[in-house]
């Protein structure tokens, strides 16, 4: 199967088989909340992954690669046990992504596909913004189908870590995904930081840039406002008890 192919055969599959978690929906809390499975199936790595979500949040993920459950967090920990715990049920989605894959491969063979748009990256931080502070910046990479993703992280154009994800997928309402990076930074003013995010089968490559937004350090914002509240504090007292006089001297003059 052909590049042009493999890529509607990915689009439409993901599609066909992201129907399924809201067929799938094990319970819900209310009208607003809701646990589900979310199954996606391709031909490129990870060929094959499931996701336990609440609402828009993951909660477990597992790994086909070697039938492992990874929490998203560690809270989540003392319920591994719990998230995927019928094995036949896991061998069924791994059947059916195979059943799929070559179902689709032989009805797509002769169909152009539609282009389509990349994915949208934004890099943000995740604690309010202090010169010359440890931080944490945040890249979200948006309207994503779960193939590997190269994601690049660079300070001044000079390469700071590089990683491969291919498993960390928020399933979002709209049966689009999402993809979270994280870089620990302490910012300074000048600084250019950028996130290069590369898909597997993509030549290209979708870059987001940040830079700290603050003309001068933090703490010297800090002192300058306190300079000025102490300040206007002398200046209303000073200007109270010059009133308190003037009251005083009208009054005995009367």
């Amino acid at each position: 199967m052909n590049m042009p192919q493999l890529r509607l055969s990915v689009d439409c599959l993901h599609t066909l088989v992201l129907l399924l978690p809201l067929l799938a929906t094990l319970g819900h809390c209310d009208d607003d909340n809701y646990l589900s499975q979310v199954l996606f199936c391709q031909p490129s790595e990870p060929s094959l992954g499931l996701l336990k979500m609440f609402n828009e949040d993951q909660m477990f993920n597992y790994n086909f690669g070697d039938n492992s459950v990874s929490p998203w967090i560690p809270d989540f920990e003392k319920w591994r046990d719990l998230a995927f715990p019928d094995t036949l049920t896991i061998a069924s989605h791994e059947n059916l992504c195979v059943q799929f894959r070559e179902e689709l491969t032989v009805a797509l063979k002769n169909i152009t596909p539609e282009a389509r748009g990349g994915s949208l990256v934004t890099v943000f931080t995740a604690h309010p913004l202090r010169l010359g502070m440890q931080n944490t910046l945040i890249c979200a990479i948006n309207d994503v189908y779960p193939p590997a993703l190269t994601i690049t992280w660079r300070k001044n154009a000079v390469i700071l870590s590089r990683e491969l994800n291919s498993y960390k997928y928020f399933a979002m309402g709209d049966l689009s995904f999402q993809a979270f990076s994280y870089l620990n930074v302490t910012p300074y003013l000048n600084d250019v930081f950028s996130c290069e995010v590369k898909v597997a089968g993509d030549s290209s490559t979708i870059i987001a840039y940040w830079i700290p937004q603050y003309p001068i350090h933090s703490d010297l914002v800090e002192n300058i406002l306190c300079g000025l509240g102490f300040t206007l504090g002398i200046i209303f007292l000073l200007l109270g008890f010059w009133f308190f006089c003037c009251a005083k001297k009208l009054h005995n003059t009367e």
